[in-house]
């Protein structure tokens, strides 16, 4: 049966449970999924109750048909940049990389900044044959995030990982899969079946196996891990309030005003 969930949910990210799995889905096709602090606090938040719910074993991520995630709402992001450990975007993180129940994603159309580097702390990832990915950050006067400069490489190899990193390459779904971060491409249309079909799966093994089984692949990782995520915080809070960044902003919101 489903449930709809409202605790700590914002308008954009719709949380719901059915049969074991929590669909946490990103809702705010209007802006391509663009992330604000409140998202992320609702994200981060639906992530925490996934953990402590008995009734949960799998977490299945999503937008809606052709937008995934275009990043961080630039808007929001420049009024409230993310200076302080506390910020909900980085508590959205440490929710992602703390759960030890499987996350499966489906990625349909752009997956920019976060809607990449949040696929490298899920488990399986499924992408439509019209989604591309990009991390952009240097052009936006900024530094990595969300421990990308350590499991990027480690997926994809250092100069492949370059690319994307410090130049800011756009992957197709194919390439992505290629390079380790999508398990399965997919017709647009057969997506999100296939990714349930995953979840499901996934529930209806024995949830403790699973979950052990997920730590054993995290806990070798995850003293570099954290030390990355905390490196990057830094360099990020440093960045954010840059001069380089703040010509990048207001060069994007400059675009963004005229007609």
């Amino acid at each position: 049966m489903l449930e709809v969930i409202q605790a700590e949910a914002s308008e954009h990210i719709v949380v719901t449970a059915d049969a074991q799995i929590l669909n946490i889905v990103i809702n705010r096709p209007a802006r391509k999924n663009a992330m604000t602090g409140e998202m992320y606090a609702s994200f981060a938040a639906a992530l925490r109750g996934a953990a402590v719910r008995d009734d949960i074993d799998v977490v299945l991520v999503h937008g809606q048909p052709g937008t995934f995630c275009a990043g961080n709402d630039i808007t929001d992001f420049v009024a409230k940049p993310p200076v302080h450990a506390d910020a909900p975007v980085w508590e959205f993180f440490r929710a992602l990389m703390e759960l030890d129940k499987p996350v499966v994603a489906a990625v349909d159309g752009p997956a920019i900044g976060i809607g990449t580097t949040m696929l490298l702390h899920c488990d399986l990832v499924f992408a439509s044959d019209r989604s591309v990915f990009a991390l952009p950050f240097t052009s936006l006067g900024l530094t990595p995030e969300g421990a990308s400069t350590v499991l990027l490489p480690l997926l994809a190899g250092r100069q492949r990982a370059a690319e994307m990193l410090l130049l800011g390459t756009r992957v197709t779904a194919e390439q992505a899969c290629g390079l380790g971060l999508v398990n399965q491409v997919v017709p647009a249309e057969e997506l999100l079946g296939a990714a349930q079909s995953c979840a499901q799966k996934l529930a209806s093994l024995p949830p403790g196996i699973v979950r052990a089984t997920k730590r054993l692949m995290s806990d070798g990782l995850s003293r570099v891990v954290s030390h990355q995520f905390a490196a990057e915080q830094d360099a990020f809070r440093h960045a954010v309030v840059g001069p380089a960044a703040a010509q990048a902003f207001a060069k994007f919101l400059g675009k963004a005003a005229r007609p």
